[in-house]
């Protein structure tokens, strides 16, 4: 957990200068490496939003109206009952309903899932805004190191009811 949360703490530093009060909007699925990219977050001392994957276009732009965020972490689908949720297409609608400028510059770090579909939900052909996850956990090596905080910091924005930040 720390190898691989610290990593990816190490590629949001360096690769997408994530520092301590940036904030990071995560829109994944329930999958392991929303976990490393919180923790991650927590590492450098950045403040993340988690998402509810199944969230429509309007609600995930007011979200990133709401923080700006430095970086959006995504997952190239989700899975609901009975069918599978890409997820590159909604994030790009979003940014598209964003009031902040420069909504669309907003770097995307992206985990391809291609087990469930044998690669079918697989997104080869994003724009440059968007950075594969796993490639860049293959080249990363380092750790890194844990921001001291104050004990007030804020950790995360947290939707009460789905509508408060």
């Amino acid at each position: 957990m720390l190898d691989r949360s610290g990593r990816v703490a190490s590629i949001m530093q360096k690769k997408f200068g994530v520092e301590k009060g940036d904030r990071v909007v995560i829109y994944m699925p329930m999958v392991i490496e929303a976990a490393f990219v919180i923790l991650a977050c927590a590492r450098l001392g950045a403040i993340h939003s988690v998402v509810f994957g199944g969230f429509a276009p309007k609600e995930l732009a007011s979200r990133i109206d709401d923080c700006f965020p430095k970086l959006i972490v995504t997952s190239s689908y989700g899975i609901e009952p009975g069918k599978h949720i890409a997820y590159p297409p909604i994030v790009e609608e979003a940014l598209g309903f964003c009031k902040v400028e420069k909504a669309k510059e907003i770097p995307r770090l992206i985990k391809q899932r291609t087990g469930e579909l044998d690669g079918k939900l697989v997104y080869k052909d994003l724009n440059e805004f968007y950075h594969d996850y796993d490639t860049l956990m293959d080249g990363e090596k380092t750790v890194a190191a844990a921001v001291a905080v104050p004990s007030n910091h804020p950790l995360y924005i947290l939707y009460t009811s789905g509508t408060t930040g």
